[in-house]
């Protein structure tokens, strides 16, 4: 189960795209700002070409500048058409069925399902608690992957948007037994900083696996643009795998013309932490409501008195769409929820439709 009901009320055949403009699409976490500048010119300047062009077979271009812009060694980059194609064909050659696989819990849900469900492998949760606002545990990650072929974690996480900074994950890392497998996906991690990242590792680990998105950071969820760092014999059979031509053209191009744009994404990072703690702000108005400290471009809620699914599909009613949690934790119990960073409008908006249906079920 994932966010994008906001299509619901768009419509996924694009025959009404113009009601984007009513509808706040909080339920996904793709980022409230437009692509560099640098990708959206590249694209206007070249598009007839792009669309009607074959792209580069194995996007060695994008491979290259990933390495000089993400200091990873060419032969460590495994490409994919999204951070979740990769996850479904990457994690069937590190866990066997019936090997012990270990999740955060709450997390992002497919991890699970792909570990447990079409794997088959006997999948624990390390349970991150409330009363500790969900801030990850190092000492119970290292306890719960005793025997485990693999820990796969967000960091920071979704959807509670806890972060663990690089000098913990370095411990982590090393406490762990060597025939265990890190895998850490930072899809969020540019919002902390590109320094928190892990990727310098990874050539010299055999067992750390870093996942990496492009899509909400980068402002590309639309293109699909992800890749692993990783040890070259993954990459290796991953690509053995992989069909050509698995990244569109204009995919390709807006990629690299992003990596390349550091000024800007970081002025757009600092920008969404501050709408971020304006939304915080507006959320803190509303009584009973509890936030959770967010690293990201989103917050994590409790609710005054439960009723998750109910208040999203009230607030849909009003085209504004949040997720409701109860996917992503057996313990939810429908007390949580999770809305994107939106701009300022949008912001007080979402908050505003909170209050007023929170109220209501107060009087009620």
């Amino acid at each position: 189960m994932h966010g994008g009901a906001f299509f619901d009320s768009i419509g996924s055949d694009f025959q009404a795209l113009d009601r984007r403009e009513q509808v706040i699409n909080a339920d996904v976490l793709d980022a409230w700002y437009d692509p560099s500048p640098k990708v959206l010119a590249a694209i206007r300047e070249h598009l007839e070409w792009l669309i009607k062009t074959s792209p580069p077979t194995h996007a060695d271009g994008l491979r290259q500048v990933i390495s000089d812009e993400r200091h990873m060694p060419k032969e460590n980059i495994a490409l994919g058409s999204g951070s979740s194609s990769l996850m479904f064909s990457a994690l069937s050659h590190l866990v066997k069925p019936g090997e012990k696989a270990v999740v955060i819990d709450p997390m992002y849900g497919e991890y699970e399902h792909v570990l447990g469900s079409l794997i088959g492998a006997q999948v624990v949760r390390t349970e991150q608690y409330s009363h500790e606002q969900f801030r990850p545990d190092i000492d119970r990650l290292v306890a719960d992957a005793k025997g485990a072929k693999l820990l796969a974690m967000v960091n920071p996480n979704s959807p509670t948007g806890r972060s663990i900074p690089l000098f913990a994950m370095k411990q982590l890392l090393e406490r762990l037994d060597p025939e265990t497998i890190l895998w850490v996906d930072e899809t969020y991690i540019d919002f902390v900083s590109q320094a928190q990242s892990m990727e310098p590792l990874v050539a010299a680990s055999s067992n750390l696996v870093v996942c990496k998105s492009m899509s909400k950071f980068y402002s590309l969820s639309g293109l699909r643009v992800g890749y692993l760092g990783c040890t070259p014999p993954l990459v290796t059979k991953l690509e053995r795998q992989t069909p050509p031509w698995n990244i569109g053209l204009i995919s390709q191009l807006a990629a690299v013309e992003a990596l390349k744009d550091r000024a800007y994404y970081e002025a757009m990072s600092e920008e969404t932490k501050q709408l971020k703690d304006q939304l915080i702000g507006l959320l803190g108005d509303i009584d009973g409501l509890i936030t959770i400290p967010s690293a990201t471009n989103f917050v994590f809620m409790k609710l005054p008195h439960g009723g998750s699914s109910d208040v999203a599909r009230r607030l849909a009613e009003q085209d504004i769409f949040i997720r409701d949690c109860d996917s992503l934790s057996p313990r939810f119990n429908g007390e949580y929820v999770r809305v994107a960073v939106k701009p300022e409008a949008q912001n007080i908006r979402i908050a505003e439709a909170l209050a007023g249906t929170l109220i209501g079920d107060a009087r009620n």
